[in-house]
């Protein structure tokens, strides 16, 4: 029913489009009727086009907004989980570096009250069988529980994908989401709804509507990150957040969720006699010496250096028990020694360390240059010492921000309460950007209805900018998906394609007609209608390409992009607005006027993009305050550090590889002096 009241709908547009036009286009061309001369009728008809470009300019916008307002719940989820996908892949770099990865298996803890959920009778009690216990659950709430570093964010990350591959059309679509930025006066159900749109570009109205219909499953991360260790448990973040979760719900019924926590914490929290009831409870089990040492044995660096692996692998066989087998039984800590001593330094120096933090900050203090090593080769785009000075900046910042934070969201950097400088700074900048161009035009003495009115509007503008310190709702864009991927990645393919071939694709293809139209006006011969204007031809080469860019990118959601697409995309729509405002200073500059008026546009353009991509110039105010802690480019920084494997993507927020490592570099914010390797690579070749 709805997609022949679509259909029907489309029709009627077509008719309107074409065959109206159509009619009038007859008339005017009459022989006897109409305008009299070609010039006229050139005219006549570049005016009825250029109106109907408009008309259809507005209805391709509210058609594209309506075919995302007509979708149904499930097709609604299967959109969801598409871009969960695309977000959260199990990248080889997560999972170790290599082919061969760690295993982790667990088992179901009895609860020590009556309301728990009752496990599947044969539980399978290994990563890749998770999602077949969880499916056997009821109700279907699930704890996952381990001591630091066990692997619960792997196992969280890795049921994500694999329950998204298996769910059927109606059921709800698991969603990682980090617990961190949860606060008591924020009800669980917004918090979500708030984390689709942010990390998955929803709008808040579908993101309400999925949640509601029961087609989320939450998959909490870091519940044990939220709170300082001074901080009581009674009055604590988490306790408040096991409460709020106990009371979602889906009708009468416990609301589906998967939560992971620290075993220790979990199990204070469940001794307060606030328990979170009707759940199951798995426990991840530590990683046994024997299967240590069967992991590393077989990576490619021990295949390669028989030699300097075998008194590790020998300790560990020997002493299963010992210091050495308890510090590496978890998989974060077996890829931490897999990565340090890939291809440099002796893994033997583990053996004269006498306690388990004394191998974590060995550990660590190799984390970096050897994960810079690997990613790099023989050459490297950053230097080991800075990667360390960055990413420990980032560290302390997070710290600095209280509670347990862990996400690093780049819009959200300018409203942290460590950016005052950075907020100054932008009110300065719309201050000048807002007031300057007024005052120019104001200390004139000819001060018409004109002037007062363009002074107005600047004024209005400005306030608009201002608003953003405030507030970072206001946007350009209706979707909060709108982010550009990287230049020349295959994503713009998949971009195009469903722009021109997807549900709005005719939308876009009469919504294309304008800057045809725009084209052609200006660089036609005004034989023919045109006005034969070479500089605006030129200034104007860049409209179908920008036009395609904007709805190739519209059609990609930010969780296909990457929490990197922002910045490019902040970028882009400077482009967009500053580049009108050079072709007006060529053109003024031609017609002789002054430097005032160039100083005039040039402000008027700028504070239009404060008062439309405000986030962004605070983002940029903030490099700019931070630039001697950070990279200038701070995106592709953390892009190149997520391919490095010292960062990590959850939705649209970076984070830190492990809380241990983000903590470390708080303890360790400047790099040791670095000192040369007591074993050089070598290539033994095995037997």
């Amino acid at each position: 029913m709805e997609r022949g009241r679509e259909n029907r709908t489309r029709n009627r547009w077509i008719v309107v489009t074409c065959v109206l036009p159509a009619c009038c286009l007859l008339y005017v061309l009459r022989p006897g009727q109409g305008a009299e001369n070609l010039p006229d009728r050139l005219g006549v008809v570049g005016m009825l086009l250029t109106a109907l470009t408009l008309v259809a300019t507005v209805f391709g916008v509210w058609a594209t907004q309506r075919v995302g307002a007509v979708v149904d719940d499930v097709a609604a989820a299967r959109q969801l989980s598409r871009a969960v996908a695309l977000a959260e892949p199990l990248s080889r770099r997560v999972l170790g570096g290599d082919r061969v990865v760690a295993d982790i298996t667990y088992r179901f803890r009895p609860y020590t009250h009556a309301r728990g959920a009752a496990p599947p009778l044969a539980p399978a009690g290994r990563l890749d069988g998770l999602v077949a216990d969880y499916q056997a659950l009821r109700p279907r709430r699930l704890v996952v529980t381990g001591r630091p570093g066990a692997g619960k964010s792997v196992l969280a990350r890795s049921f994500v994908a694999e329950l998204n591959k298996v769910r059927a059309d109606g059921d709800p679509v698991p969603v990682l989401i980090a617990l961190g930025d949860w606060e008591r006066e924020e009800s669980f159900r917004d918090w979500v709804v708030r984390h689709l749109v942010r990390d998955y570009g929803r709008s808040w109205k579908r993101a309400g509507q999925l949640v509601d219909a029961g087609l989320v499953l939450p998959v909490i991360d870091g519940l044990d990150e939220m709170d300082r260790a001074e901080v009581p448990l009674a009055e604590s973040r988490a306790q408040g957040a096991l409460d709020a979760l106990a009371d979602y719900q889906e009708g009468l019924e416990p609301a589906p969720l998967v939560l992971t926590c620290r075993t220790d914490l979990y199990d204070a929290l469940e001794a307060s006699g606030r328990p979170m009831l009707d759940t199951a409870r798995v426990e991840i089990d530590p990683v046994s010496a024997e299967a240590a040492a069967g992991f590393l044995s077989r990576r490619a660096g021990a295949a390669y250096r028989q030699v300097v692996w075998a008194p590790v692998l020998d300790e560990l066989r020997a002493r299963p028990h010992g210091m050495l087998a308890r510090s590496l039984s978890t998989p974060w800590r077996l890829v931490l020694v897999a990565t340090a001593y890939e291809q440099a330094n002796d893994p033997g120096e583990l053996l004269t360390c006498t306690t388990q933090e004394e191998v974590g900050d060995v550990l660590l203090g190799h984390f970096i240059p050897s994960s810079v090593r690997t990613v790099a080769g023989t050459r490297s785009r950053y230097a080991p010492e800075d990667v360390h000075a960055w990413l420990g900046a980032l560290a302390r910042g997070l710290q600095a921000r209280g509670g347990g934070g862990t996400d690093l969201v780049l819009s959200e950097l300018a409203h942290s309460p460590g950016a005052v400088w950075a907020r100054r700074l932008y009110a300065v900048l719309v201050g000048v950007l807002a007031l300057g161009p007024v005052v120019l035009l104001l200390s004139d003495g000819d001060r018409d209805a004109m002037t007062w009115s363009l002074a107005a509007v600047l004024l209005v503008v400005g306030g608009i900018g201002f608003r953003h310190l405030c507030s970072s709702e206001i946007s350009l864009w209706g979707r909060a998906d709108f982010a550009l991927p990287p230049w020349g990645s295959p994503l713009w393919r998949v971009g195009m394609r469903l722009a021109w071939n997807g549900s709005g694709r005719w939308a876009v293809r009469v919504t294309a007609i304008w800057p045809v139209l725009a084209m052609w006006r200006v660089a036609a011969p005004q034989r023919f209608g045109g006005m034969e204007n070479g500089p605006m031809t030129v200034a104007m080469l860049f409209t179908p390409a920008l036009f395609f860019i904007m709805f190739s990118a519209y059609f990609l959601g930010s969780a296909a992009v990457g929490p990197s697409g922002w910045p490019r995309t902040g970028a882009f729509f400077a482009l967009i607005v500053l580049w009108p405002a050079a072709v007006l200073v060529f053109l003024s500059r031609s017609a002789g006027l002054g430097p005032t008026a160039d100083l005039v546009l040039f402000t008027m353009f700028g504070s239009l993009y404060c008062a439309l991509c405000g986030p962004m110039a605070m983002y940029t105010c903030w490099l700019l305050v931070n630039c001697r802690r950070l990279p200038f480019r701070l995106s592709r920084f953390l892009e190149w550090s997520r391919t490095a494997g010292l960062i990590r993507v959850t939705g649209a927020a970076y984070q830190f590889r492990h809380r241990e490592f983000q903590e470390w570099l708080t303890r360790h914010p400047a790099p040791a002096r670095p000192t040369p390797s007591a074993h050089p690579p070598a290539r033994t070749p095995a037997p």
